[in-house]
């Protein structure tokens, strides 16, 4: 066993040697790959809930969207798709593509009565951001296609995870129907 060692040592050397530069390669590769298209789908579809959340009142009312000073809005959103679509970063972005759910209403309002919005979603990830909406009525199928880019146009057609808008609905009974409304004080 001692020959057989003495014999092979320099192999083993260069084995124990390969190995650990495998694996210092891949501990600085892995980093500076980035997130997947998966990671990043999944923080836009965040960035974008957020942007839906904290629009003004007139903003959702541009969107087509009913809301009333003291209506919770909560959303939810499925990213499908960006501009570039070659970014692998969130930060080379411009605009990103999502099907979305939003509910509103104020606090102790049941969720079979809240008031609801969905469909494709182009949010500009700019400073403020911009969010555009097709509107419902005679044409949508139009104005869907001229918003969402041709590529994604499979997906403008509702969530794929089911666990997505069943999360809002749990989110909703939470936050706003199981939360006691509060008095309105009169002038």
């Amino acid at each position: 066993m001692l020959l057989w060692l003495r014999r092979n040592v320099f192999w083993l050397r260069v084995e124990a040697a390969l190995t650990v530069v495998s694996l210092l390669a891949l501990g600085v590769a892995e980093p500076l790959r980035g997130p997947s298209e998966k990671d990043l789908l999944d923080e836009l579809g965040r960035r974008i809930v957020t942007v839906l959340e904290h629009a003004s009142l007139t903003e959702h009312h541009d969107h087509g969207h009913d809301i009333a000073q003291g209506d919770r809005v909560l959303c939810v959103a499925e990213a499908f798709g960006h501009e570039p679509a070659d970014a692998r970063r969130i930060e080379e972005v411009r605009w990103a593509y999502a099907y979305y759910l939003c509910a509103a209403a104020p606090a102790g309002t049941p969720w079979d009565v809240a008031p609801r919005i969905s469909g494709p979603v182009a949010v500009q990830l700019s400073e403020p951001p911009v969010v555009r909406i097709a509107q419902s009525g005679a044409g949508y199928p139009e104005r869907v296609k001229a918003l969402i880019p041709a590529r994604y146009q499979a997906r403008v057609n509702g969530f794929t995870d089911s666990s997505i808008p069943d999360s809002l609905r749990k989110r909703y009974a939470a936050e706003v129907a199981d939360t006691p409304a509060t008095p309105q004080s009169t002038p």
